[in-house]
């Protein structure tokens, strides 16, 4: 019975031994990973920000460091295109001054402007929800209605989808 035993295990002892790896002493290799907590939800890694070229809203996707939330997709959208990406052709519909924007998610998510909704064109608002709907989802938050809300001071509100290319 012993022998049955021992059988199995020199086996799989030779067919390491002869599989041909070599053993090695401890390679550095850097710092272990951390994990940071959050209390919101942010997209790590890269974005997807809507510019304008040739009259049509398309998606650009934009690397970032660090944590990205929707509120800093939209203000680096009012930062307008890099000067590559205008290089390529692209522009902004959204003016700089628009200022700050918030979001607050919901059923629909909502757009708070800090002017009229009519100052703005519908590429820039196109871009200001595409924006939105993309770095939402991209942070996981759960978006149930196919579009946001675009709100401003006066009172208009804008229930609109993201219409791009």
């Amino acid at each position: 019975m012993r022998r049955t035993r021992a059988l199995p295990a020199l086996a799989a002892a030779m067919l390491l031994a002869a599989c041909g790896v070599q053993p090695t002493g401890v390679v550095p290799a850097g710092p272990g990973p951390s994990i940071r907590a959050t209390t919101e939800m942010y997209l790590l890694g890269g974005l997807t920000l809507y510019f304008v070229s040739d009259g049509r809203v398309i998606p650009v996707a934009r690397p970032t460091q660090g944590f990205i939330s929707p509120e800093g997709a939209l203000t680096l959208l009012l930062k307008g295109p890099t000067e590559r990406e205008a290089a390529q052709g692209l522009t902004t519909f959204v003016p700089a001054e628009l200022g700050r924007v918030g979001v607050f998610s919901g059923d629909p998510t909502t757009i708070v402007l800090p002017f009229g909704v009519r100052k703005l064109s519908n590429q820039a608002i196109n871009q200001l929800v595409c924006t939105t709907i993309a770095a939402s989802a991209a942070t996981s938050r759960t978006l149930r209605s196919p579009g946001v809300n675009v709100t401003s001071p006066d009172g208009d509100v804008y229930f609109q989808s993201c219409k791009a290319d």
